[in-house]
C-alpha cells in the first residue's frame, strides 16, 4: 500500500515514496497547514513494560503513547495541527484490527514506539512487532456508552468520579475496544460499546461527553425478597383464628371423643299424655301422627328442633371458635369481617329520576246513592 520501505523494517523509517521532506511538502499548499492524515510511518511495538525508567500509570492505563523525536520533528515540520491524534494499525496477520490513541512524549528510541497492554491486545501484537501509525482527524465526542467487563466495578462507591479521572489519560474512544483504568490497585476492562457522533473514532479531549452504563458483563439482577404481610393484632398475639374447638350433644364443657352424640328421636314431644274433662270423662289423647316433611323451599319456620340450643339440647356437633387466652385487661378485634352478599336478583336502585305522576284533581268522578237514580251533575263554580 505504501511502496517499498525506504531501509526496510530493520530501521523503520519514512516510506519511500515521500522521499526527502522536501519533496514531500511541495504536495501540499505552504499557506495551509497539512492535514493529520499525511503524517504516517512504520515502528516497532513494544510494551510499556519494557521501557526504562519507573513505571508509567498515566500510559499503561491510557490512550496515549510514547514515540520517538525523528516523529515529532516530522509533525513539526508537517505544521500538524493539534491535539495530535493517530490511528494504529497492526500488519501481517492483525492488519484487520484498528484503534486510535494519542502521543504523551517523544522520548523513545528511534523506530520504537512504547503501548498499553490494552493496545498490544487489541492489535494482536508481540514485543518487535512492526505497527503502522498514520493521523487521524476524529470528531468531538457528544456521547459514549461503556460496559464493565466485571460485575466488580459496581463495588466502586463513586464510578462516575473514578470514570472521569480516569477519561483524562484517553485522548480518543474507539468503538469496540476494550480500554482500563486502574482504581484501588486494581485494574478494570471496560468495553466502548457506543459512541457518537457514529465514526471509527471520537475525540474527547476538551468536550463535554455524556457518558452511559450498561449492566456489567455477568451480572444477573437481584430477585426483590418478599415482604412479609403486615402485622396484624392476631400475629402480635400469637392467636391462631383457624382454631376450633368442638362441643359435642350432651355436654356442659369442652368436647370428648368418647361421647356418644344423643338421638335425635328421643327427644321429649310437647303435648304428650291424657287429659281430664270436668264431667270425669278421659279424653282419647292426642294421636302420634308423623310430622309432614317441610318444603325445603318453603319460607315456614320449623318448630320440630327447640329454639333454645344448650349443650343438653344440641342434636349434633358443633364447631366454635376456640377460647382465646388473652392477658387481663385486653380486647380482641382481629377476626374477619363477613361482608353482606346481595342476592343476584336483587339489583341496586337505580339513580333515575322517578316519573312524573298526572296530577291529581279534586272532586273528579262520579258517584252512586241508594236509590236508582243518577247521580247529580258537578257543577264548577268559576272563583272570578
Amino acid at each position: 500500500m505504501f511502496g517499498q520501505l525506504n531501509r526496510g523494517l530493520a530501521d523503520l523509517g519514512r516510506p519511500a515514496r515521500w522521499g526527502s521532506m522536501a519533496d514531500f511538502m511541495s504536495t501540499f499548499d505552504q499557506r495551509f497547514p497539512a492535514p493529520l492524515d499525511a503524517y504516517e510511518d512504520y515502528f516497532k511495538a513494544y510494551h510499556m513494560s519494557c521501557f526504562p525508567g519507573r513505571e508509567r500509570k498515566d500510559v499503561s492505563y491510557g490512550g496515549k503513547i510514547i514515540m520517538p523525536p525523528s516523529a515529532l520533528s516530522t509533525i513539526t515540520e508537517l505544521e500538524l495541527e493539534s491535539p495530535w491524534t493517530f490511528l494504529l494499525r497492526g500488519t501481517g496477520r492483525s492488519r484487520s484490527q484498528s484503534t486510535h490513541a494519542g502521543v504523551v512524549e517523544f522520548i523513545a528510541d528511534e523506530g520504537k514506539v512504547y503501548l498499553p497492554s490494552w493496545i498490544m491486545r487489541t492489535l494482536d501484537l508481540e514485543n518487535g512487532d512492526p505497527i503502522h501509525i498514520q493521523g487521524a482527524r476524529l470528531p468531538k465526542g457528544k456521547f459514549v456508552k461503556l460496559q464493565p467487563q466485571t460485575v466488580d466495578f459496581l463495588e466502586i462507591s463513586d464510578p462516575k468520579a473514578v470514570l472521569e479521572q480516569a477519561l483524562r489519560n484517553y485522548p480518543t474512544l474507539t468503538p469496540g475496544n476494550i480500554i482500563e483504568i486502574s482504581y484501588n490497585c486494581l485494574t478494570f476492562e471496560i468495553l466502548i460499546m457506543e459512541v457518537q457522533p457514529d465514526a471509527e473514532g471520537i475525540s474527547i479531549f476538551e468536550t463535554d461527553l455524556e457518558v452511559d452504563f450498561a449492566p456489567p458483563k455477568g451480572y444477573v439482577e437481584p430477585t426483590p425478597p418478599t415482604r412479609p404481610p403486615p402485622p396484624t393484632m392476631a400475629s402480635k398475639w400469637h392467636i391462631d383464628q383457624l382454631k376450633q374447638d368442638v362441643i359435642l350433644p350432651g355436654q356442659d364443657g369442652s368436647s370428648s371423643a368418647g361421647s356418644t352424640p344423643r338421638d335425635p328421636g328421643s327427644v321429649p314431644a310437647p303435648f304428650k299424655g291424657f287429659g281430664q274433662t270436668l264431667s270425669g270423662k278421659k279424653t282419647k289423647g292426642k294421636k302420634d301422627k308423623p310430622i309432614t316433611p317441610r318444603d325445603p323451599h318453603s319460607m315456614i319456620r320449623s318448630t320440630n328442633h327447640p329454639t333454645i340450643v344448650t349443650n343438653n339440647t344440641l342434636l349434633e356437633e358443633k364447631r366454635v371458635p376456640a377460647a382465646l387466652a388473652l392477658p387481663y385487661g385486653h380486647l380482641f378485634f382481629g377476626y374477619d369481617v363477613q361482608r353482606l352478599r346481595v342476592p343476584a336478583g336483587s339489583a341496586p336502585e337505580s339513580d333515575a329520576p322517578p316519573e312524573p305522576q298526572p296530577e291529581l284533581q279534586a272532586f273528579r268522578g262520579s258517584g252512586h246513592t241508594l236509590q236508582s237514580r243518577p247521580s247529580p251533575e258537578v257543577i264548577e263554580i268559576d272563583s272570578d
